[in-house]
């Protein structure tokens, strides 16, 4: 820009005006007269002067004012194409997490009736199995039943528990336990205590120690033991209690519907 020479030059411009007036009014008018009409020429031509000042710097603030905003377009231009990218890339993953979620609910189809299936095997299972625990295991089948219609449980939850419970049984197969329960035994509702060796036999002692049968499973229904093996079964719940050392124990063994 140019600014101080247009400054200079309008300068100029009103003192040559002012001088040729002052000239001219020197030849027509007193000299107090013409001191006067210069002072007032002058103060015009300083007036003139603080404008164009002040011209010239709103158009210094407007240059300024001009660049930053075409360093602000420059910047939304910026700003503008990556976020063009950023959307392009959601829409691609959009499209990919609907293809999952269609493949999701395809697999949500194909699981819940097998689901349905395992709780009925284990169902069935617990009905033909030995009578270990039935209070405790028939209360987890229902709470399985039950999950499977509650709409605050989400899939995999179900499923967890599911494969939880049939972790369990499995584990009944690999461990002694004892534990007191009830029994009916010729018409009588008797506390006894039960010893669970695996899945091989399920054992009951009467408290007083005067009784005590295994489980005969082709016939789904207990068999009194001999008084000679009451010891050693007594003796085995409190190794399973861990109320004894743990040694050999001479339990009998129903295989093929009868005892040795």
């Amino acid at each position: 820009m140019h600014l101080p020479s247009r400054r200079l030059l309008i300068g100029c411009l009103f003192a040559s005006a002012a001088i040729g007036v002052t000239s001219a009014a020197a030849q027509t008018a007193t000299p107090d007269a013409a001191i006067d009409a210069a002072g007032a020429y002058q103060n015009t031509a300083s007036q003139s002067q603080k404008r164009i000042e002040s011209l010239d710097d709103q158009a210094l603030a407007m240059l300024s004012e001009y660049n930053a905003e075409i360093e602000r377009y420059e910047d939304l231009l910026t700003y503008n194409a990556n976020l063009k990218a950023l959307l392009a890339s959601q829409q691609v993953e959009k499209q990919r997490i609907s293809g999952e979620l269609a493949g999701i609910e395809t697999v949500r189809q194909e699981i819940v009736p097998l689901m349905v299936q395992m709780i009925e095997v284990l169902e069935s299972f617990i009905e033909l199995d030995q009578p270990l625990l039935l209070d405790e295991r028939k209360a987890r089948l229902k709470a399985l039943q039950t999950n499977l219609t509650r709409s605050d449980v989400d899939l995999a939850e179900k499923y967890r528990r599911i494969i939880e419970a049939y972790q369990i049984e499995a584990e009944y197969g690999q461990s002694i336990e004892a534990y007191e329960g009830p029994i009916e035994l010729d018409g009588r509702d008797l506390t006894v205590d039960f010893l669970r060796v695996g899945r091989v036999n399920l054992y009951y002692l009467t408290l007083d120690r005067n009784e005590g049968g295994i489980w005969d499973p082709a016939n789904a229904e207990w068999r009194s033991l001999p008084e000679r093996d009451l010891d050693d079964l007594d003796y085995a719940l409190r190794v399973a209690r861990k109320q004894a050392p743990p040694n050999l124990m001479q339990l009998p063994l129903w295989t093929s519907g009868e005892m040795p």
